[in-house]
């Protein structure tokens, strides 16, 4: 197959191809003897003038294309015509058009799809580069398809400007695609939209009341469905609110335990300390690496592969490879430090002890060589002879005790959870903590999960849950409001658990409409 034959564009005729920078040039002429006036619809052969036009068109093989196509212009021979002289056409390019049809027609799916921006990209990827402003009036100059005959739909506001202004989005739920946008979020223009679209059984709606009032109005007979998403995000705005107005409570309960543990954690006399520093001093820089090296060697893993892994040469890891313990560093300057052993052991084995004062006692014993290796030789000793007494920095850098509290966000998104899944050990832990010494958070748990399992298996009865809520000797501040806003709107919340529609898909055409007036 040759580029004449790819190119398959009829009554055009390739007079030349050439290759230049990655495009591809077809020189071509339209090859009718013929032209017919826009004007009268008149054949004229009369050639009165010749000019060229370059086009764009699909790309070949990764290669651009253009089309450097010889037009010519005819004079009309109608003496009644208004037209003197009008050019030849062709029906796959438009006149004034820079591209073939067939371009556009591509172009035109990239705009309807995506954002200006990245529709822009994507054509310079495809070889074919036109600007955002392009991609944007081609997709104002696009037709929307017309609606089918809808029956269900979904309604949702959006933000031209956040706290400003607002428009409403309609979407045919069977088909997941959008069918109209209103300019504001007032239910004036939903009423009267849905007056001019009868038939609608079904509409699913966020819980702002403006819709329902317009949707109970214009069209009293079709079922209300509440969004799902909105009432479990309704439920954790109101938990927020509960856990805000016992938080006294929480924190008098967080503080008593805090002096628990500081009470269970204080230090024995000095000298009957036997407890694990929570913080041993690293003797050399050079062991975990080692380490890890070891730990490679015993997966049998290459040594050119572990020196390229851990950034260090291959003779390093050929030499710890040989080695079962790593040999500390040799210096040049040897001591006398050894003759201070057992005094440098008495001393480290009772606790608060500071290893400055070691070395300067070693010193007038008669030490002559530098702290640092006197700091290290004492670290080392304490290391070999297994001694466990705290160093007074090791006591001064022990964790005190202390709960931290979570914040009511977080309580709000855990009191419903499953506590084997909340993966922070101690944020696990507080929440147990609470559960097991206030039994309040327990009924508010039990309701929670209740709720939850509602909406999550499509079964319950929602109106003996808002009773119970109502209804309790405790009072319930944010949970008591969430239930009666729920009664107010009892029908649509008991088909939001009872029905399979939601308004997610519309909160997805949502966040595709701002991504596009974002860009």
């Amino acid at each position: 197959m040759t580029l004449k034959q790819l190119f398959r564009i009829s009554k055009i005729k390739i007079s030349n191809i050439e290759y230049k920078q990655s495009l591809i040039t077809f020189h071509a002429s339209i090859t009718s003897k013929k032209a017919k006036c826009p004007v009268c619809n008149r054949y004229s052969y009369s050639v009165h003038d010749r000019y060229t036009r370059t086009i764009t068109d699909l790309p070949v093989f990764q290669y651009s294309t253009k089309i450097v196509l010889g037009v010519r212009k005819f004079k009309c021979q109608n003496a009644h015509c208004q037209r003197k002289v009008f050019t030849e056409r062709h029906d796959d390019i438009l006149p004034y058009a820079r591209r073939t049809l067939r371009v556009d027609k591509l172009l035109s799916e990239i705009a309807i799809e995506m954002t200006s921006g990245a529709g822009s990209k994507l054509s310079d990827k495809l070889n074919v580069k036109v600007s955002r402003a392009t991609i944007t009036r081609l997709a104002y100059r696009l037709q929307p398809p017309k609606p089918g005959k809808l029956t269900v739909v979904g309604v949702d506001d959006w933000a031209f400007r956040k706290g400003v202004n607002y428009g409403t989005v309609l979407v045919d739920m069977e088909t997941s695609k959008p069918i109209d946008l209103l300019p504001t979020r007032e239910g004036e223009d939903l009423e009267a939209w849905l007056e001019k679209n009868p038939g609608i059984e079904i509409i699913t709606r966020d819980r702002a009341s403006s819709y329902s009032s317009a949707i109970d109005s214009a069209s009293p007979g079709t079922l209300q469905v509440a969004d799902r998403f909105h009432l479990l995000m309704n439920l954790s705005e109101a938990l927020d609110t509960y856990f805000k107005s016992v938080a006294p409570k929480i924190n008098r309960l967080v503080k008593a335990k805090t002096m628990e543990l500081c009470q269970e954690a204080e230090l024995p006399e000095s000298n009957n300390i036997t407890g694990t520093s929570s913080v041993l001093p690293r003797f050399d820089s050079r062991l975990p690496v080692f380490e890890k090296v070891k730990e490679l060697q015993s997966q049998n893993i290459p040594k050119k592969r572990i020196a390229r892994e851990l950034g260090i040469s291959r003779n390093t890891v050929r030499l710890y490879f040989t080695m079962d313990e790593l040999v500390p560093k040799s210096h040049s300057r040897r001591t006398n430090i050894e003759n201070f052993r057992s005094y440098i052991t008495d001393r480290i084995s009772k606790a608060g002890y500071l290893m400055k004062d070691i070395v300067a006692d070693i010193r007038q014993m008669g030490y002559s060589g530098g702290n640092s290796q006197a700091y290290l030789y004492i670290r080392q000793l304490k290391g070999t002879t297994g001694n466990m007494a705290l160093s007074q920095s090791e006591i001064n850098q022990q964790n005190i005790p202390y709960i931290k509290p979570l914040s009511t966000r977080r309580l709000a998104k855990y009191i419903g959870k499953n506590m084997n899944r909340i993966e922070n050990h101690d944020e696990r832990n507080y929440m147990q903590m609470l559960l097991k010494y206030m039994p309040l958070l327990r009924q508010v748990r039990k309701l929670v999960r209740k709720f939850k399992k509602m909406i999550r298996k499509g079964t319950g009865d929602i109106e003996e849950w808002i009773q119970t809520v109502k209804d309790s000797k405790q009072k319930l501040p944010g949970l008591t409001s969430f239930a009666r806003g729920m009664a107010m709107d009892i029908d649509a919340v008991k088909n939001a658990i009872q029905l399979k529609w939601s308004n997610g898909p519309v909160e997805g055409h949502v966040n595709r409409i701002k991504s596009i007036f974002k860009n």
